[in-house]
């Protein structure tokens, strides 16, 4: 029939192995590297496995349901320490390992804050580490401290994502600006922050930069958390 889009072959047909829910996780989760979990539609995934959008849906679900199988995957991917790791060194670990893996995946992190209980690779987690500050002592507290501190964390990493996205140019930006207070006596309180700031473009200094500043909010936090062991 004359202007009728032409029929897509089978993928057995055409010597392809079968589409399946795991392939399609797999493509949005390589998807989610590269254009953050925002960064992608159906149609891309199913463009990328070279299959009809309704495949996708068929599989998996609409967009949100390969959103959270995405999450899924990637939270699976968090080492969990040891349950008989002392508390602090347990949730030390754990968000900084966890912060390396989130930030593969941009947009991952703000996700699990949101909606962290209904990842089910986020339950085993929360089970032990909540098992861990009981452990510690911290009684009732557990359960809200887990959160303070999770919380904390990965927020924080949604931030980074987030400024890597809309703002690229912010981070350097930043630090030229606050550097041009260092010398600056009339405003003590600039020229301090203006002294420790990093005035560079290097995308490496910048790393470190925000490395060490996750680094501070873990211990900070850990240290607060501390604080009502000793109340």
């Amino acid at each position: 029939m004359s202007g009728s889009a032409p029929r897509r072959r089978s993928r057995a047909s055409a010597g392809l192995p079968p589409i399946t829910a795991d392939k399609i996780i797999d493509a949005a989760v390589e998807l989610t590297a590269e254009h953050g979990l925002d960064g992608w539609s159906i149609r891309q995934i199913a463009t990328k496995l070279d299959v009809w959008p309704g495949v996708v849906a068929h599989h998996v679900g609409d967009r949100e349901a390969v959103v959270m199988a995405v999450t899924d995957r990637v939270i699976a991917r968090i080492p969990v320490p040891d349950a008989d790791v002392p508390w602090r060194d347990w949730f030390s670990a754990l968000m900084l390992e966890g912060r390396a893996v989130l930030r593969q995946y941009p947009g991952v992190a703000r996700r699990l804050v949101l909606v962290g209980p209904n990842v089910p690779a986020a339950l085993p987690t929360i089970d032990v580490g909540i098992k861990v500050l009981l452990g510690a002592g911290f009684g009732k507290h557990a359960t809200e401290i887990y959160r303070y501190l999770l919380n904390s964390a990965f927020m924080l990493v949604a931030v980074e994502d987030d400024r890597d996205n809309y703002f690229p140019a912010a981070r350097a930006e930043m630090g030229r600006a606050m550097a041009a207070f260092a010398k600056d006596e009339t405003r003590p309180g600039l020229a301090a922050a203006g002294a420790q700031a990093v005035a560079s473009d290097d995308p490496a200094d910048l790393a470190a930069q925000d490395l060490a500043f996750f680094k501070l909010t873990v211990e900070r936090s850990l240290d607060g958390a501390e604080a009502l062991l000793k109340d």
